[in-house]
This record gives structure tokens, C-alpha cells and sequence, in this order.
């Protein structure tokens, strides 16, 4: 006997703008599959953690159903849905939905109403979970049409969508003003079927160009200068996660008692011990996944250089504070996505001068740089593993470390370096985490 097939439309509340909007969305989905002529269970329902989430799929994997379409509408960073609010934000690890069980029908699908989906997330869980996937490439609205933008205000009566329209965060003012004058078509979302990766997802690929541009850590003057302002006294046992090719252990190699670089690539770990072969306190392993080979309370400090934007955060942060001693801290240094506001502009030109003066001075460094972030392998890296916007970052680590402030240490325009200490992990909240 065939399984019975639902429809699961999940939609948040809290999170950000819009929260009273959202469930009026999905009824307007759940209302025209009914209208199509869908004759099965259709669930809507506010999801505002990752519990309910999960809780929302058990009770149709236990009841021995299958999932026809799962649709998602609320908002989204690059790495997927988001939940929980802004002063605790929560979102499932890439690690987590691939640990994940979702009861799929054979001819299921998933929809993602949410900004920019379709950049990342939507071909991410085709590939996991082996159904067609739908997303939108840019910033979503409310609006009362579903083909062109139609200001939907705070209304909650009647029919809404939640559509992808070019505006003035993506396009600028002109577009805004054809959003507003009712000239702006909708997107239409895009589909992304099952399949892997066109090409290498890791650093393995450019792991030559990488030592080659990042010899010394010390080039980078201003990350540099931070770490050795917020690094502990004394000789310490450090851990480095995403350590690429080790330079910023060999950098450190008369301060730390004992150093352990990790990272997912195999090419670079490969590097990395060729660098530190003579540092016989340094070691270096490949890891898969966030979990860390290492005995409780086994580190003074836990480093992350510009690498975090790729890290599993919530599974990783506990695996952290378990190998991290009592008065250890984490510290951070990453770059993120945000386009400078009118009032940073003082700030991005001494940064922009600061930068150039570096380049200048550092010639061979840039060349080799540039080279590095110009190759076809590092821009398809990339586009399997995003860089993370600015608040998204924030957001995170500063509920996860409340009185904690995240830093910019350089600014550009459409991007900028950040840093954080975390103080005392301990003091760190603790998300309860929700395995699948």
C-alpha cells in the first residue's frame, strides 16, 4: 500500500521583520495546493528553533507518511533558514541537515521562500536530501501579487507572497523606484536538480597557490597585530582551526608551548607539515566534520584565521569549550560581505591608504595574491562554500558570548575584515543543540 503523502509548510515568526506576515504566506501556498487539486495533508506550522523543526518532521516520519513538498518561508543567511531571533539566532549546520532524515516521496520536492536561497542553500540540500530544490537568487518582499511587486504594507488579510525582486539592495535606487512604481517583475524561482558538485569543493586544488601567497601570516599586518594583542601570556597549548598551510603556527613557534593545526583539506594539511617540519611542538591533522580528536581541556586557546565563515558553528562552538581549559577563549578573524554605509566612508579611506601602502611594501605577497583569488579553482571553491554576510557573524557570536563585541579590523566596499575574542569560554552561552 502506498504511503500517504503530505505537504509541510514551516514558516518562522520571530526572527527579524516580517513575522506577522509570514503565516499568511504559507496559508496562501497551502490554499492554492488545495485549489490544484491536492487531496493530502497539508501542515502549516511556526517553526522558531530547530527543535520544532525536527519535531515537525517526526511527526510525519512517525506517523509513516511522506513528504510530498516541504516548503520553508521566513528568512535565510547564506547557509540556509533562519530561526530563533536576532539576539539568539539559530541555523542548521550544512553537517547537521546532511545528518538529517527527512521522509521524502519519490517525486518530492522543496521550496525555499527566503532571500538569496538559491546562491547556495537550494543546490545544497538538492544534492543532500536527492529532490529538486527551489530558491530565489535575490532579496525577497511581501507582496500582493505573485508575478510583479505589488506593496503588500503590514496588511495580514488576504492573499500574500513572498517573492525575489531586484530592489535597492541588489540593484540600487532605480530599481527600488521601478519596485515601488509596480514595474518589478518577481523572480522566478529557480530549480537546482540532484547532482554533484561540477568541480572540487575544497582547497585541495589550490593548495600550491595558497602556501605560495600566505609564507608569512605576518603580510597581513593588520589580523597580525590584533592576535598578538588578545593572544594569553606565557607559553600555550593552541589549537588552530582551518590552519590552511600552517603559517600562522610556524609564526608563533617560539610563543606556544604546543601547537595543532586542523583543517579538511588533505592538500594543505600536506603543506602545512611540510612548513613546520622542523617544529617538532607543532602537529597537524585532517578532520572530517565538527568533531575534534582531542581530550577534554586540552588547549589555552582555539584560533580561527579566516575560516570560520566555513565552519559547522554551533556543533563546533561545543566541541570548543570541551577541549578548551577553564580561562581559555576563542579568537576569530574572518572576512564578511556588507557594502560600507555612507557614514563609514572617513574610515574605508584611511583603510583603503593603510591597504595600498601595504601592497606596496609587500609586492610579491599581492602578486601572489592575486593570482591565488583569480584562479578558476578558487572562485569554484568559493562558490560551494560562500562567504558570510556581516550581521550574519555578528549576530552569532555575540549571543553566543554575551558583553563580547565583534571588531573591524579593515574595510573595503563591498566586504571587510572582523575580529572577536570570546573571553572565557565558559562564560560562553550554551545553545542547546539539536542533533538530528
Amino acid at each position: 500500500m502506498p504511503q500517504a503523502k503530505s505537504i509541510l509548510i514551516i514558516y518562522t515568526t520571530r526572527y527579524r521583520l516580517g513575522g506577522n506576515q509570514f503565516p499568511v504566506v504559507a496559508r496562501t501556498i497551502a490554499d492554492e495546493r488545495i485549489q490544484a487539486g491536492f487531496g493530502g495533508e497539508i501542515i502549516t506550522r511556526a517553526v522558531e528553533s530547530k527543535r520544532d523543526v525536527l519535531q515537525a518532521i517526526a511527526e510525519i516520519r512517525d506517523a509513516g507518511k511522506v513528504i510530498k513538498e516541504f516548503h520553508f518561508v521566513g528568512h535565510s543567511g547564506m547557509y540556509g533558514p533562519m530561526y530563533g531571533t536576532v539576539a539568539f539566532p539559530e541555523q542548521f549546520s550544512p553537517y547537521e541537515w546532511e545528518q538529517m532524515d527527512i521522509p521524502f516521496a519519490d517525486d518530492g520536492s522543496a521550496y525555499f521562500f527566503c532571500c538569496r536561497s538559491a546562491r547556495w542553500f537550494a543546490p545544497f540540500f538538492a544534492r543532500t536530501f536527492k529532490v529538486p530544490t527551489y530558491g530565489f537568487f535575490w532579496y525577497t518582499t511581501f507582496s500582493r501579487s505573485k508575478e510583479k511587486y505589488v506593496s503588500a504594507g503590514d496588511k495580514t488579510d488576504g492573499k500574500l507572497y513572498t517573492i525575489g525582486c531586484k530592489g535597492r539592495k541588489s540593484h540600487g535606487f532605480l530599481a527600488s523606484a521601478q519596485k515601488r512604481l509596480g514595474f518589478m517583475p518577481a523572480e522566478e524561482m529557480k530549480r537546482f536538480d540532484p547532482r554533484p558538485p561540477d568541480g572540487d569543493t575544497s582547497y585541495d586544488h589550490v593548495a600550491e597557490l595558497y602556501d605560495a601567497a600566505f609564507q608569512d601570516i605576518r603580510v597581513r599586518r593588520d589580523e597580525w597585530k590584533w592576535l598578538n594583542e588578545h593572544l594569553p601570556e606565557g607559553p600555550i597549548d593552541m589549537l588552530d582551526i582551518g590552519c590552511g598551510n600552517g603559517a600562522l603556527l610556524f609564526a608563533l613557534r617560539d610563543r606556544i608551548n604546543s601547537g595543532v593545526g586542523v583543517d579538511e583539506s588533505g592538500g594543505i594539511i600536506e603543506r602545512a607539515r611540510i612548513k613546520n617540519a622542523e617544529n617538532k611542538h607543532v602537529s597537524f591533522q585532517k578532520i572530517d566534520g565538527p568533531v575534534l580528536p582531542f581530550p577534554d581541556n586540552s588547549f589555552d586557546v582555539v584560533t580561527s584565521l579566516m575560516s570560520f565563515r566555513y565552519l559547522d558553528w554551533d556543533p563546533l562552538l561545543a566541541e570548543i569549550k570541551r577541549v578548551m581549559r577553564p580561562g581559555g577563549k576563542f579568537l576569530i578573524i574572518d572576512m564578511v560581505t556588507v557594502p560600507v554605509a555612507a557614514r563609514e566612508y572617513p574610515r574605508l579611506v584611511g583603510d583603503k591608504l593603510r591597504t595600498m601602502r601595504n601592497q606596496k611594501a609587500n609586492s610579491r605577497f599581492d602578486a601572489a595574491l592575486q593570482k591565488l583569488v583569480s584562479h578558476p579553482d578558487w572562485k569554484k571553491m568559493l562558490e560551494y562554500n560562500p562567504i558570510r554576510s556581516e550581521h550574519e557573524m555578528k549576530w552569532y557570536l555575540e549571543s553566543r558570548f554575551p558583553g563580547q563585541k565583534m571588531e573591524i579590523l579593515n574595510m573595503a566596499w563591498h566586504s571587510r575584515i572582523v575580529a572577536f575574542d570570546s573571553g572565557p569560554v565558559e562564560r560562553g552561552v550554551e545553545a542547546k543543540l539539536t542533533y538530528p
